[in-house]
């Protein structure tokens, strides 16, 4: 599958955002630090997802989650949000606006509709604020905001009590630390860190798959043969057979066998769905769905990333690899050792994966948390040791998020 056309690339990231029962509320849609060097414009951020220009719009309205949108106040006037879908819709409203006397009537109104307001706290705003009456949510920019006073009071005010959302949440010891305080919703890397159970083993379906994957991982796969395995698995057959029927390829004529569908749309791109969707399989539970979407967002960065870098000697599918199998250990809940024994990676590359100590490709794996975590602000200097264009690996960064939204959306798993 190709990388979605960057002409109607919006400057974009999803942010999940997690229950305390480790479900997906729904996610946070922000502007990133553009390219170009001008500042993110979070106001606009709703119009343009309403604008359809948004990569995995039709996946979160479909799974019936919630979508945290900032807006103008131009557009809160014209009661712009009502374009989504009222159940899927929260407005975030920054403290500039939680003053506005303009805005009482419009928030009061979207909120009777059955829209979510959800303010931004300021400890010298919000309290005061007359939409807080009719808000459902508080969102706070990290943990120390949990201590402010007036917090509390204002999670009470109102016919019913509102939801907490806190942000930048590190590790999952902080969000049950949290979740004691009065927090509902987590925001932040702590879903990426592997929750390890003493004793857990993989389950045969998890091993099954991860057999399948060293298959086609090995070098030269007999193709006749895997076509044969594919085949004579029902699940990942009509997936793929589905998957390649679509609108979405528009071939001319139906394809019906494995065999086919590899000589059609070529072995590199059916391996392509092949890992995303046996990855997709051993990922039990929304967290670690969210994980597969990261891990597929890494493998696709650093394959286009060395691809369009030269000057490094690691190969394209390679690179995808690494990126991919990064978090294998938090999608398989058991240790990174464990997750790797059966795959045909090299010593170097598995000791990379479990950060036992120093490789070359540790760079290029330290860089992704970076990217993710603090867009904007410490990747530069890493990007710059790294002798790379902040610019442009911004911009494949970006791109392989779309990416990995897109063939996610396609429904590989679906």
């Amino acid at each position: 599958m190709q990388a979605p056309s960057a002409e109607n690339l919006h400057l974009l990231s999803r942010n999940p955002v997690f229950t305390a029962v480790k479900s997906v509320w729904g996610y946070e849609i922000q502007a990133t630090a553009d390219p170009a060097g001008l500042p993110p414009d979070q106001e606009g951020v709703g119009a343009t997802v309403i604008a359809g220009d948004y990569v995995g719009l039709k996946n979160i309205l479909a799974r019936s989650k919630k979508m945290l949108l900032a807006y103008s106040r131009e557009q809160l006037e014209q009661s712009v949000p009502r374009a989504i879908p009222a159940q899927s819709s929260v407005i975030l409203l920054g403290p500039a606006c939680q003053l506005d006397p303009g805005l009482e009537q419009p928030l009061a109104r979207l909120v009777r509709e059955g829209h979510t307001l959800a303010l931004e706290w300021d400890p010298q705003i919000t309290p005061g604020a007359p939409c807080l009456e009719v808000a459902g949510m508080i969102c706070l920019a990290g943990p120390g905001m949990v201590a402010d006073a007036g917090l509390r009071d204002a999670l009470t005010r109102g016919a019913a009590a509102k939801e907490c959302l806190v942000r930048n949440v590190v590790t999952r010891s902080e969000a049950e630390s949290l979740r004691g305080l009065g927090a509902t919703l987590f925001q932040g890397p702590f879903f990426k860190t592997a929750e390890i159970i003493p004793g857990r083993r993989l389950s045969s379906h998890q091993n099954s798959r991860l057999q399948l994957l060293r298959v086609v991982e090995g070098e030269n796969p007999d193709l006749d043969a895997l076509a044969k395995t594919i085949q004579a698995d029902v699940s990942l057959s009509y997936r793929l057979l589905s998957y390649l029927n679509s609108p979405a390829f528009g071939f001319m004529r139906k394809i019906d066998s494995i065999r086919q569908a590899i000589t059609l749309l070529g072995w590199i791109n059916v391996r392509n769905w092949l890992r995303a969707v046996l990855m997709a399989d051993m990922a039990q539970g929304e967290i670690q769905g969210e994980v597969l979407h990261v891990s597929l967002w890494r493998g696709r960065f650093l394959e286009q990333l060395v691809a369009q870098n030269d000057f490094w000697d690691f190969r394209p599918d390679e690179m995808f690899l690494m990126g991919m199998f990064s978090l294998l250990d938090a999608i398989l809940g058991v240790s990174m050792a464990e997750a790797l024994a059966c795959l045909p990676l090299t010593e170097a590359q598995k000791k990379a994966l479990m950060a036992s100590g120093p490789t070359e490709y540790a760079p290029l794996l330290n860089l992704l948390p970076e990217l993710e975590d603090a867009y904007g602000l410490s990747p530069d200097r890493m990007l710059q040791d790294l002798s790379l264009n902040a610019d442009a690996a911004r911009r494949l960064h970006l791109e392989a998020g779309a990416w990995a939204a897109a063939i996610l959306d396609l429904g590989p798993g679906n």
